[in-house]
This record gives structure tokens, C-alpha cells and sequence, in this order.
């Protein structure tokens, strides 16, 4: 009788067979490229913009780890400015949960009330989907952060510029190269300056000015666009308007975890079908991915739903939204 394949085995079997796309000169993992793709079309970023972006910060590695900080992930975000974002926008992609127990301390730092909770929300910058979807609301926060400084949308230079030096630095650096372009770029940021020499001096050391500082960031994204074989946008970076109903949407179909199933989720028209799917997300989360994948490799592919999936349903904590779903399917309104 054959012996059932243990989770680890099954699943360093599937990570090991895992499919890849050719963006230039990288070679990225398919899951990579799909994720960039929901993220693109769930908030109206550009899908070149968001590869240039993870090609820069992680190299498209999904757990990259910075060694002198606390970034992580495919977008590389802090732990901060993580939390911040997810406070801010995680309700849209289905961490409603978790935006709200995210709060403010006295101190001025996001903080998470069970630290156990924290770092399940911290471990979700692992997740491609979740990165890539609030990477691009974390750029278009900056955008929005750095217009008034500009007078217009930030480009692709300044975008990253906002990112790398957050939006306050970035919008002296830029303050500067309008009125002081020849003024040291590291007497404007000193301590970034410190970190990351290399950015602020020419190849003979000595110090670029604010202009040359921000020529010599936008030379560095255009060259990862060129490496990429993507066309960088000219000037000013327009994102889509995204309707509330298809950002709805698309949060619900590409949450799913892709250890479930298979296939492409459907996506749901009728909202209390998009109130079930929303719940039904919150409800994977809270599961964790290690029980699915244990039943996956004692019992084989599974068409139905796993059993703890089910136990989690009937759990007395389901979202509100589900009891709505349920009581609208069992009067038969959808």
C-alpha cells in the first residue's frame, strides 16, 4: 500500500517544480509575477512599476531579509512603516482583523496589543500577494505625500526617492534641488548619507550636489526598468482610479491562499457573496497554513474543504459578515 507523502516532502516537491517567468535578465517565480499582476490591477500601480520596485528592493526574493534592519519581503518594508500600512489599507485587501489591532502607543510607535499577533502580521510581508498589494498602496501614499512638494505627481525617480529617504527627507532633497541645486546632498541628510556613501558621493568620492544626488537615483531605476526589458514611465507616474466595488473584488480573488485548491478564485458580483469571501479570507488567515497542508499530504489532492477550515467556520469568533452571507444564502436571496 503506498505510503502517504509527508507535508514537508509534498511541498519542497512543489516549491522545487515551481514555475518561472524571464523579465530581462531575472528569472522570477510565477507566483511572483502573478502577485505583481493582481497588485496591479487591485490598485491601479502599473505593473512595471511595481516589478522595477520589487527587482530593486528584494531582487523578487519573497523572504528577503535586510541585515541591518528590520526590512523584509518582497517590498522590503520596516516593521513600521509595515504596520502603517496595513493599519491604513489592510482592510481593503482582507486584513480587516488585522488593521485593527494595530494602534498608536504613547510613545508614537504602532504597536500590536499580543505580541504573538504582531509578529503573525510582521510574517505576513513573506506573503507575495500581501506585499505587492500594499507595496503599491505604500507608493501611492507616497505620490500622494510628495505632490505638494512637486506641484505635480512624483516620477519614477522621485518616487523611489520617497521610499528610500521616507517622504519627509525626500521632500527636502527635493525642496533643495529646487532651490539650492548645487547644496551638498549629504549636508541635507546627513545620517542617510552615512548608511549609503556610495549613493551620495561620484566615482572620483566627491560629494554629489542635490541635483546630481537625484540624477544619479533616477539613472539607477531607469537602469533596473532597462534590465528588466520594461519601459520605465515618462515623467509624472499616473495611477488607475480603482471603483470600490472592483477593489472589493479583487481583494477577494487573489487572497486566497494558493496552498488551497486550484485554479483561479471567481470572483464575486453580489455582496453578500463578497461578505462570505471577505470572512471566508479572515478565516484562512486565522488557520495558518500548517493544518492544510498536513491533510494535503496524508490524504491526497482535496476537492472539498479542508476540516479545519470547517471547524474554523463553526468557530463562535466568525466574522459578522458570514452570518449575514449565510442567512442571505438560506433565504435563498442569492
Amino acid at each position: 500500500m503506498p505510503q502517504p507523502i509527508a507535508a514537508s516532502d509534498r511541498l519542497r516537491r512543489q516549491d522545487s517544480a515551481q514555475q518561472t517567468e524571464n523579465l530581462g535578465r531575472y528569472n522570477v517565480a510565477s507566483h511572483v509575477t502573478r502577485a505583481l499582476r493582481h497588485a496591479a490591477d487591485s490598485t491601479g500601480v502599473g505593473f512595471n512599476v511595481l516589478a522595477a520596485k520589487a527587482a530593486i528592493e528584494s531582487g523578487f526574493q519573497t523572504n528577503a531579509q535586510a541585515p541591518t534592519s528590520s526590512a523584509r519581503g518582497l517590498f522590503q518594508f520596516i516593521d513600521q512603516t509595515w504596520l502603517s500600512t496595513v493599519q491604513k489599507h489592510g482592510a481593503n485587501h482582507g486584513l480587516g482583523k488585522e488593521a485593527a489591532a494595530i494602534t498608536r502607543s504613547t510613545t508614537g510607535r504602532l504597536t500590536v496589543a499580543d505580541p504573538e499577533e504582531r509578529n503573525r502580521i510582521l510574517a505576513l510581508r513573506d506573503n507575495p500577494e500581501l506585499s505587492a498589494r500594499l507595496g503599491a498602496e505604500h507608493l501611492k501614499d507616497i505620490s500622494e505625500s510628495l505632490t505638494p512638494t512637486l506641484g505635480r505627481k512624483p516620477d519614477v525617480g522621485e518616487l523611489y526617492l520617497g521610499h528610500f529617504l521616507g517622504t519627509g527627507g525626500a521632500s527636502r532633497m527635493l525642496r533643495a534641488v529646487a532651490e539650492e541645486p548645487g547644496r551638498a546632498a549629504s549636508d541635507i541628510m546627513p545620517e542617510a548619507a552615512r548608511a549609503n556613501a556610495n549613493l551620495f558621493r561620484g566615482a572620483n568620492g566627491a560629494p554629489l550636489s542635490a541635483k546630481q544626488f537625484l540624477d544619479n537615483i533616477r539613472g539607477k531605476v531607469e537602469q533596473v526598468y532597462a534590465q528588466l526589458g520594461l519601459a520605465a514611465p515618462v515623467g509624472p507616474v499616473d495611477f488607475t482610479p480603482v471603483a470600490g466595488d472592483a477593489l472589493s473584488e479583487n481583494a477577494i480573488a487573489s487572497a486566497e491562499p494558493f496552498w488551497w485548491g486550484s485554479g483561479p478564485p471567481a470572483r464575486s458580483a453580489k455582496a453578500p457573496e463578497r461578505m462570505m469571501a471577505s470572512a471566508l479570507v479572515e478565516v484562512f488567515n486565522r488557520m495558518g497554513r500548517g493544518q492544510a497542508a498536513q491533510e494535503i499530504g496524508t490524504q491526497g489532492e482535496r476537492t472539498e474543504m479542508p476540516a479545519a477550515l470547517l471547524g474554523a467556520l463553526r468557530h463562535e469568533n466568525t466574522p459578522a459578515a458570514l452570518t449575514e452571507a449565510r442567512r442571505a444564502y438560506a433565504g435563498g436571496t442569492i
